[in-house]
């Protein structure tokens, strides 16, 4: 485990802090992030909630196609079983993974948007 991620499981008091889907997004948001959820996603998961979500570019270069970086975030009601989400999602090599406590934002494309996504969920994890 790298240490961002470790810092990203810290506890905060005493007991872990955890989020609803409206508190991550406002707070990666508040951070410089443009996180646009969108619509709830099925689960069959009782203790799992999913959100669609779309990470805007930062900047658009001169010549470049616009685009965004889709994905998903899950919401757990127990923070360890969104670390067991973050460990499998590591295994692909096709995605990118960030967890913030309860939360775990899984994305289709990267770049400079999602790097500071990362950076913005330590922002977060530390308040």
């Amino acid at each position: 485990m790298t240490g961002a991620a470790a810092a990203l499981l810290l506890a905060s008091c005493g007991e872990e802090k955890t989020f609803t889907v409206e508190e991550f997004v406002d707070g990666v948001n508040d951070q410089g992030v443009a996180l646009q959820l969108g619509e709830e996603l099925f689960s069959d998961d009782e203790g799992k909630r999913v959100y669609a979500v779309e990470l805007e570019p930062v900047a658009q270069l001169p010549g470049q196609r616009a685009g965004h970086s889709g994905g998903s975030i899950s919401v757990y009601d127990d923070p360890a079983r969104a670390e067991s989400q973050l460990e499998s999602c590591r295994g692909s090599a096709d995605l990118l993974c960030y967890q913030a406590a309860n939360v775990v934002v899984v994305l289709e494309g990267g770049g400079i948007e999602a790097q500071q996504l990362g950076i913005a969920i330590q922002r977060l994890e530390a308040d």
